[in-house]
């Protein structure tokens, strides 16, 4: 007789579904950047993963109907979710794959933190030692290019901006994680006077993962839109969309962003995130480096450094500090 696995261990295979598409994502973004304009390729990403799922958002909508009340929650929702990839993006064409894998393991801090805060989830005193030592680790990697380079030229600059950039993203994504627990029925009056802080109020309907995330992909599609155009006629200078190199390193960083990246992946971590706890999901964050760091010598034959590889260390103890005094 075969046994179904709990509820728990699905939602914890989904999340690492997606942590996996994700650390992969990241080389596979700098190397499509190196082929065609920034703009052009989320642009075309979001228009294929908006495109896929008109039927299926069609269908959930005459299930579900959003609340109007509800609308400014969700472009919120998009805005953190999706359309905060372009920092990703920006950041990630100046400073090095693996740099910014490194630093992703801040999201998960930023999510514990969160989760803390918003939804009273306990951090006991060794995670928070561990979680110091861990952002200790990260704020190294960030470091990096003044320590290896010696100086404070514009390639310095420009790494350490992408850099920041990056850190940026994960601030956004692990607001997007507390306001999609708070969209899919989880109440917390710290969210609701968060939310009240910007004008937004409390959601009147309870919405499915499939539902809210997808969603976030039309609100990000509608502020790439004008970002593509003023590219395309040359208004934000660089490449263009007219000057782009559409070899099939292209075509397949645009495919592979907007079906595993996007669909597979946010409806997998959003299935997942709906039965596990919001620091679950900071688990499984911890391990993007170690599908990004081969992914990154394979398709970019990046090798992190002395001081990278100093920085991952002092990130790993500090993880397996704060994870040893969650248990």
């Amino acid at each position: 007789m075969i046994r179904t696995l709990p509820k728990r261990h699905l939602a914890f295979a989904a999340l690492l579904v997606a942590t996996a598409i994700w650390g992969v994502a990241t080389p596979i973004i700098k190397l499509t950047l190196s082929h065609i304009s920034l703009f052009s390729f989320l642009f075309f990403r979001f228009l294929v993963v908006c495109c896929i799922l008109l039927p299926v958002t069609a269908l959930e909508l005459k299930r579900n109907p959003i609340d109007k009340r509800d609308l400014p929650n969700l472009f919120v929702l998009g805005l953190l979710g999706q359309a905060s990839i372009i920092l990703i993006f920006i950041g990630i064409k100046y400073t090095s794959s693996i740099d910014a894998a490194v630093i992703g393991i801040m999201a998960p801090l930023f999510v514990i933190w969160a989760g803390h805060f918003f939804y009273r989830e306990k951090v006991k005193s060794q995670v928070k030692l561990g979680i110091a030592i861990a952002t200790l680790g990260t704020l190294f990697v960030v470091a990096e290019p003044i320590l290896t380079e010696h100086g404070f030229s514009l390639s310095v600059w420009l790494r350490l901006g992408g850099n920041a950039l990056v850190i940026l993203y994960n601030l956004c994504f692990a607001a997007y994680i507390i306001l999609s627990k708070h969209v899919m029925g989880k109440e917390s009056d710290q969210v609701d006077g968060a939310l009240s802080t910007f004008g937004l109020k409390p959601m009147r309907k309870e919405y499915s993962p499939l539902l809210h995330t997808s969603i976030t992909f039309y609100v990000a599609l509608l502020v790439i839109v004008p970002l593509f155009v003023l590219e395309s006629v040359g208004m934000l200078g660089g490449d263009t969309f007219h000057t782009g190199n559409w070899s099939v390193f292209a075509l397949s960083g645009i495919l592979y962003m907007a079906l595993a990246s996007s669909i597979i992946a946010y409806f997998s971590f959003e299935w997942g995130l709906k039965t596990a706890k919001v620091a679950d999901s900071a688990i499984f964050a911890y391990l993007g480096p170690l599908f990004t760091l081969p992914a990154s010598f394979v398709l970019l034959g990046e090798i992190p450094s002395k001081f990278v590889l100093a920085g991952v260390a002092l990130a790993a103890v500090g993880v397996v500090i704060a994870e040893k005094g969650k248990a």
